[in-house]
C-alpha cells in the first residue's frame, strides 16, 4: 500500500496547555495590557518591612505585630521577610530604633544641664506620642541601634558634665527615661480618661459628680476632684518633669549622700585617681 503523504505543517495558532498560544514563530497570540505602575508592587526592602510594621502597631496595637500578619499586608509570604529581619526581635528593635531616630539630640552645652535634660526629655515624649504604640514596646525591650546610643549619649552628656557621680548618673538616666516613656504609656492621647476630660460638657458632669459624693467618706475627692480630672496632659507631664529635674539638682549638691550599694557617689576623675 502507498505511503500517506505527510501533510505540511499547519500555521495556525498552536498552544501546548499551560503555554501561551503562538503562531508557530514562537510569537504569543495573547494582547497584554502594560501594566500601570500603580499596579506594580514594589521590591520587598527592610524598609518597607519596618515602615508597615510601624503601621501595624499604630493601627492596631503591638500585640497585632506578627510575622504573618506583616506579611499578609505587605502581600509576600512569611518566609520573604527572614531575607531582611532575623526575627520577630529584631523587627521590634529595628522599629524602636527608627522611632528614636526622630528624636532630635542636639543641644546647646552652653545650657544649663537641667535645660538640656528638660528639652531632650520634651523631644522624646513628642515622638513617642507620634508613633502610638511604640512606648510600651520602648518599656518591654532595650535596643542598643546606632539612634538608641545617640539618645543615650545625648541624655548622659549634660549629666556627666555637670558632675553627677557614675551611679547617679545612671539612676538619673532611667530615671528620666523611665518617666518619659511611662507617661507616654498611661496617659495616651486617645485613653479613655483623656478624652472623657477632653469633652467640656463630660468633665463639668465629672465634676459635679465628684462633688455629690458623701463628704463622710470621700471628703478628700469632693474637696479636689475636680482639679484632678483635667483636661491638663501637657500641664502634669510639665509638672513631674520639673520635680524630677528638681530631685536631680538637689542630689547633685549632696555628694556625700550614699548611693544604693552605701557607698558615697564618685565621677569617673575620682575613681580613677
Amino acid at each position: 500500500m502507498p505511503k500517506r503523504a505527510t501533510p505540511p505543517p499547519s500555521k495556525r495558532a498552536t498552544a501546548t496547555p499551560g503555554e501561551p498560544a503562538t503562531n508557530g514563530r514562537s510569537r504569543s497570540l495573547w494582547f497584554n495590557a502594560p501594566m500601570n505602575d500603580r499596579d506594580r508592587r514594589p521590591p520587598l526592602t527592610r524598609e518597607r518591612v519596618v515602615a508597615q510594621a510601624l503601621t501595624i502597631i499604630a493601627q492596631d496595637g503591638v500585640q497585632a505585630l506578627t510575622m504573618r500578619t506583616l506579611a499578609a499586608r505587605l502581600g509576600v509570604v512569611p518566609g520573604a521577610l527572614y531575607h531582611h529581619v532575623r526575627n520577630k526581635e529584631q523587627l521590634q528593635d529595628l522599629v524602636l530604633d527608627g522611632v528614636l531616630a526622630e528624636v532630635d539630640g542636639h543641644l546647646d552645652p552652653s545650657q544649663p544641664w537641667t535645660q538640656q535634660l528638660t528639652l531632650l526629655a520634651h523631644r522624646l515624649r513628642a515622638v513617642l506620642e507620634d508613633h502610638p504604640g511604640v512606648a510600651g514596646l520602648l518599656k518591654t525591650r532595650d535596643p542598643l541601634g546606632p539612634h538608641s546610643l545617640a539618645l543615650a549619649e545625648a541624655i548622659l552628656a549634660p549629666l556627666q558634665a555637670a558632675g553627677f557621680g557614675d551611679h547617679q548618673a545612671g539612676l538619673a538616666f532611667f530615671l528620666l527615661v523611665d518617666y518619659t516613656t511611662g507617661f507616654a504609656v498611661s496617659s495616651p492621647p486617645t485613653a479613655v480618661n483623656e478624652q472623657r476630660v477632653r469633652d467640656a460638657a463630660t468633665r463639668a458632669q465629672l465634676h459635679e459628680f465628684f462633688r455629690s459624693l458623701p463628704p463622710d467618706r470621700f471628703p478628700a475627692l469632693v474637696a479636689l476632684g475636680e482639679h484632678v480630672w483635667l483636661d491638663n496632659r501637657d500641664e502634669r507631664f510639665t509638672a513631674g518633669l520639673e520635680m524630677l529635674i528638681d530631685g536631680l539638682q538637689r542630689a547633685r549638691h549632696a555628694p556625700d549622700r550614699p548611693t544604693l550599694d552605701g557607698q558615697p557617689a564618685r565621677t569617673t576623675t575620682e575613681a580613677t585617681r
